[in-house]
């Protein structure tokens, strides 16, 4: 849990910023000095620190700082006491057999975020469950019902069995329903057949070809863009290079990136007010491209100029890459250069924990979202390089090493070879299912 939280305004830094403090175990807000001449200030809020009561804290950190932007500002603090909780709580709401399906709909957001930390990402989450269960009800007439069970039943089985659409509605629907006094029982197979579409992921010899295709500027392009097209190649060029997400580019520490000798690169979550797995040290994989695609030496132009509408709206600087992608002729998506590095550090011999780590993923995580995209080719890249470590290691032997520390070094190969012939093993067994 951060122990501090603010939101910046450039154009009002002046007027001071309210911050959320944890004090023993409850929360308060430190509000700026300026105001009371100088003397440091909090407002206790009685709530104990968990995160259904930091999301509390965090809406009436906002309020008091819009109202400390503009003059509004309360001194006697009055106007921002928080009601004892055991008058808000959720047995004293409106009882859910009450409300209609459009009542139900208004308070979702409320709901939702009783336990959820109110971030970005959680923002754009709830608006797809939102988006979703409101085009599963389209077979009514207006929202003014009460949800029944066959309501439901018709809501999910008006979508095609194994498809994209059910699965997704299913999966809106628990959520939706979770927050909700409703039982209703989900049964079993509902979304069984669904299966991602299958990709097929690009060599890096594409993806060399698709960075050249990328910086292309265009016969026609205006001249307050030209530097815009070089600026998309070094966007492109970090997320194959690093296996990025594509609006984590936006959140990249510059003071703590690029730097010799490795060229790693820090995503810091507080630049963009959250990414969907945090704050992380990402290396390059290959280090060659590096060097090949000046990375080193960050060409920001285009996010640069957008950055503000970028930070409101992160998945718009998403969307834009994909359409570059398109308009220049380029056959494959975003995330399959992120699928690509995984796939490539494993062909390069590193260990699926530190890929895991990088990537920003648990390592079952890594592990079920990546073996669909082995190949034979990819099994044997693996199998080969273990293979040429054993060669490496013999031809040693005639060196001044002392043969107790070859042979141990041997031992390790040998072990590892096994774990990737047994691993080989596994996944073609997968493959055949």
């Amino acid at each position: 849990m951060k122990k501090s939280k603010s939101v910046k305004n450039p154009s009002r830094a002046s007027k001071g910023t309210a911050k959320i403090q944890i004090n023993g175990k409850y929360l308060r807000i430190q509000l700026p000095r300026h105001i009371y001449a100088g003397k440091q200030k909090y407002l206790p809020l009685g709530l104990i620190n968990t995160p259904e009561n930091w999301t509390i804290a965090e809406a009436k950190r906002q309020e008091i700082q819009r109202d400390i932007d503009y003059d509004n500002f309360d001194v006697t603090l009055n106007k921002y006491q928080v009601p004892d909780k055991s008058s808000t709580n959720n047995e004293n709401d409106e009882p859910d057999e009450k409300l209609t399906f459009k009542e139900m709909l208004e308070v979702f957001e409320k709901k939702y975020f009783r336990k959820r930390k109110k971030g970005r990402k959680s923002q754009d989450s709830f608006s797809q469950y939102r988006q979703f269960i409101i085009r599963a009800f389209q077979f009514k007439d207006n929202f003014d019902f009460y949800l029944s069970k066959e309501d439901i039943d018709k809501a999910i089985y008006s979508t095609e069995a194994g498809s994209s659409t059910r699965n997704r509605t299913v999966v809106a629907l628990k959520v939706f329903l979770g927050c909700f006094k409703f039982e209703y029982g989900f049964a079993s197979g509902l979304t069984a057949g669904y299966k991602p579409e299958k990709r097929v992921l690009p060599t890096d010899e594409e993806i060399i070809d698709a960075w050249h295709k990328i910086q292309v500027e265009g016969e026609s392009c205006h001249k307050r863009h030209k530097g815009n097209a070089e600026s998309w190649g070094w966007i492109f060029a970090v997320i194959a290079t690093y296996g990025l997400r594509p609006h984590e580019v936006l959140a990249i520490d510059y003071e703590k990136s690029f730097q010799p000798p490795y060229f790693s690169i820090y995503i810091n979550e507080k630049i963009t007010g959250g990414t969907k797995t945090g704050s992380r040290v990402v290396y390059p994989l290959p280090y060659k491209w590096v060097e090949k695609f000046d990375i080193a030496n960050p060409k920001t132009k285009y996010i640069d100029e957008s950055r503000e509408l970028f930070q409101t709206k992160i998945r718009t600087f998403a969307d834009r890459f994909g359409e570059r992608l398109k308009t220049k002729g380029i056959n494959f998506r975003a995330y399959d250069l992120r699928h690509r590095y995984a796939i490539r550090g494993r062909e390069l011999g590193l260990d699926s924990h530190e890929l895991a780590k990088w990537m920003g993923h648990t390592l079952d995580e890594h592990t079920q979202t990546y073996q669909k995209y082995w190949t034979d080719n990819s099994h044997s890249i693996v199998y080969k390089a273990g293979l040429r470590r054993i060669e490496e290691l013999e031809r040693i032997k005639n060196g001044g090493l002392p043969i107790s520390e070859l042979e141990a070094e041997l031992k390790k190969a040998e072990i590892r070879i096994a774990q990737l012939e047994a691993e080989l093993s596994l996944r073609k067994k997968l493959a055949a299912k």
